[in-house]
């Protein structure tokens, strides 16, 4: 399995849209821990890489209300 993915690719793991995790940009989701920018001479376009073990963790954490989220986990 991958350790980093694009924001376009998150869907194929997690299986929400990529809005959800754009969405919770420096909110629930941080810069050098659930993700981090690789450096890069363009100025106008950043790859985003997100570290796939650190948003499971975020995810399966006890701490998380979204209401979203819980519904996907308790999928059976």
């Amino acid at each position: 399995m991958k350790k980093y993915l694009q924001t376009k690719n998150l869907r194929t793991i997690f299986d929400l849209s990529t809005d959800y995790f754009e969405s919770r940009q420096e909110t629930e989701f941080f810069k050098g821990i659930h993700y981090f920018i690789p450096p890069n001479k363009s100025k106008t376009k950043k790859a985003v890489l997100w570290d796939i073990e650190a948003v499971d963790n975020w995810i399966r954490s006890n701490n998380n209300p979204d209401t979203e989220l819980q519904e996907l986990l308790n999928r059976k």
